[in-house]
């Protein structure tokens, strides 16, 4: 036997995740290959195994036994072939062992499943956030599809509503806003909703904005004006005593919203004055 039939084959590491064809890269490394997992293992005898036909080990990413798959690492002389979902989740001592490569085609396993069966759907979910929910709305013409997909995922009715009225006419919710809603059944509520656009939008999706609201009734409560009247501290800040007493009271940024001037900011280079006591003053303790 040459020098170059004993040369090792070095373990490959395939690493990828679920459905991007890690097991069937493997058997490409390997002609009539043996199988087992790595939380299972059983190689009793991997001497006996022949060189040319090659180990397949799956899922070192999950409790795997590590001992015995050193053990095959370290004695075979034939091509070992390693699978995970991950690097991370592979021992040190083993990884270091082998050349890692990655799987091919993520989606894989979808186009393996068109190969088979090219007249079939695509994959498709039921459960949506909010925005694909309301572009699904707004774009899907199949109005059954957008009751069936509503039902499931059960929005609520204010938030479904307010994404809504930012995209299409209020003149088309007010029925289902002012009569239907928490009136009605809850299914009835998302059906009717569904039926009540034709799905033929190809307009940008518009997302409602939050409202701002004054900070001004929150400083009136703060300053200790019942009901937080507004009115009542308008009329107090003319008044310049009180003026003061509020400008000392909040920070500049409060002030500003009020109308009123900022405190005045010392300079470092301001002089401090620092009152200065005779020897008697000491003496005595004054």
């Amino acid at each position: 036997m040459g020098l170059t039939n004993m040369k090792r084959n070095r373990p490959i590491l395939l690493t990828g995740k679920s459905g991007t064809g890690k097991s069937t890269k493997a058997k490409t490394f390997v002609n009539n290959p043996i199988t087992v997992y790595a939380n299972e293992m059983g190689l009793k005898d991997v001497f006996s195994i022949p060189i040319d036909d090659g180990i397949i080990i799956e899922d070192v990413h999950f409790k795997s036994k590590k001992d015995e798959i050193l053990f095959v690492l370290r004695n075979y002389k034939g091509q070992v072939v390693l699978t995970s979902i991950n690097e991370k989740s592979v021992p040190k001592e083993i990884k270091s062992m082998c050349q890692i490569k990655r799987a091919g085609n993520r989606n894989f396993l979808r186009e393996a499943i068109k190969e088979k069966a090219p007249r079939g759907d695509e994959p498709f979910s039921y459960e949506k956030d909010t925005y694909s929910l309301v572009q699904e709305y707004l774009k899907q013409p199949d109005r059954d599809m957008v009751a069936q997909l509503l039902v499931y995922n059960k929005p609520p009715d204010v938030q479904i509503l307010s994404w809504l009225c930012e995209n299409i006419h209020p003149n088309k919710l007010i029925f289902i806003d002012s009569v239907v809603k928490r009136r009605w059944s809850q299914r009835y509520f998302y059906e009717l909703l569904a039926y009540r656009h034709n799905g033929m939008d190809f307009s940008r999706l518009k997302m409602p904005q939050r409202k701002t609201y004054s900070k001004i009734p929150y400083l009136a409560r703060k300053l200790g004006i019942s009901n937080s009247n507004v009115t009542i501290l308008k009329q107090l800040l003319k008044d310049e005593k009180y003026a003061l007493y509020v400008r000392n009271k909040l920070n500049n940024g409060d002030s500003r919203l009020l109308g009123l001037k900022e405190k005045k900011r010392r300079s470092k280079k301001d002089p401090i004055k620092l009152e200065i006591k005779t020897l008697s003053e000491y003496f005595n303790g004054e």
